[in-house]
């Protein structure tokens, strides 16, 4: 007769659960939430660590890693997962929006009282009024943060429901609901050498790990590649001049690229060598991601994800686009959204 409960311990806590339940489900009932946001294997907020036991990794599995919401019990297993801030709903107000490219605006909200993310992490924002979209909050491009004050980086799409409302019906007053935050891509603590890629708007979460990595955590070896459809693409500017002067390595590339200050090349083809003991975030458009993904994994790198899937009620846009929000049937997600 087959056991039908078993015992897993979660970050050191024991629990009784069924065999057959997901790791997440297992949790909730020992009372002990496993940071999870979409529960359908896209967000990747749910990714633990596999310490130990029997798991049915669902096809989830990269390196000693599996998403909770899919993988199950197959008898007693230990398992892990990094603390990060509770989720929480927080109210705000838009406080400015201002352009910084053609199609491209740097979105402020302030919040009413602190809201606590790590860089790389992505919330849950709704426009009074307008459908829920995905951002990742970002370091300033000219680094003058404020207290309590959330920045966005956001694409706009003339026909789109959300992005193309931004400075218009949606201004400088407009009450935000934010909830979060959400993801696994964000940054640890550790020593190991670290590659940042984005194309589109995926640099705003990279670029506020670039910037958390270099205050923070002195003498760690960071590089980046940020690519663009085209060079109008390319937003950061001042972003590239903070880096530059920090010694920091920026390659830009772009569908049309000059091969000598914007390369031609697609980010993924531009990577070079990594190695086991490489830490790889990567952030953007779907296909860009997916291709990090084999070559990171390939070279038995640890591989961090948030890739930006188009809305359903938007499907007449650009799927290569930055700026895009999780789309519920695709593999993977994460945050940024027009």
């Amino acid at each position: 007769m087959s056991k039908s409960t078993c015992t897993v311990t979660i970050n050191g806590k024991a629990i009784k659960a069924n065999v057959g339940d997901t790791l997440i489900d297992a949790g909730l009932g020992g009372r002990l939430v496993i940071p999870h946001d979409c529960c359908s294997g896209q967000c990747e907020t749910c990714r633990v660590r596999v310490l130990s036991g029997q798991i049915d990794d669902m096809g989830t599995r990269e390196k000693d890693t599996v998403l909770g919401c899919l993988s199950v019990l197959e008898g007693d297993a230990e398992i892990a997962y990094d603390p990060v801030p509770l989720v929480k709903t927080t109210k705000g107000t838009v406080e400015s929006i201002r352009p910084i490219k053609d199609g491209y605006l740097e979105v402020r909200v302030r919040t009413a009282r602190p809201v606590p993310w790590l860089p790389g992490q992505y919330l849950r924002a709704t426009f009074a009024g307008y459908p829920p979209r995905d951002y990742s909050p970002t370091t300033p491009l000219n680094l003058d943060a404020e207290e309590n004050v959330l920045v966005f980086h956001i694409k706009v799409y003339p026909d789109s429901i959300v992005s193309s409302k931004l400075g218009k019906e949606i201004a400088k007053g407009h009450a935000v609901k934010l909830r979060g935050p959400f993801g696994n891509a964000f940054l640890r603590r550790q020593q190991n050498p670290i590659l940042l890629t984005s194309t589109g708007t995926g640099f705003a979460p990279i670029w506020s790990i670039a910037v958390a990595a270099s205050l923070g955590q002195t003498g760690r070896e960071i590089r980046i590649i940020a690519g663009s459809r085209t060079r109008d693409g390319i937003y950061m500017r001042d972003a590239v001049r903070w880096l530059q002067g920090r010694g920091i390595p920026i390659t830009l590339t772009a569908g049309d690229g000059d091969d000598e200050t914007v390369r031609k090349a697609r980010p993924h083809e531009l990577v070079g060598q990594l190695t086991p003991d490489h830490v790889v975030y990567s952030a953007g458009a779907p296909s860009h991601v997916d291709a990090m993904r084999e070559i990171a994994l390939g070279a038995g790198a640890t591989f961090y994800a948030d890739p930006f899937y188009v809305a359903e009620e938007e499907s007449g846009l650009l799927a290569l686009a930055g700026n895009l929000i999780r789309k519920a049937s695709a593999p993977f997600t994460s945050a940024s959204a027009g």
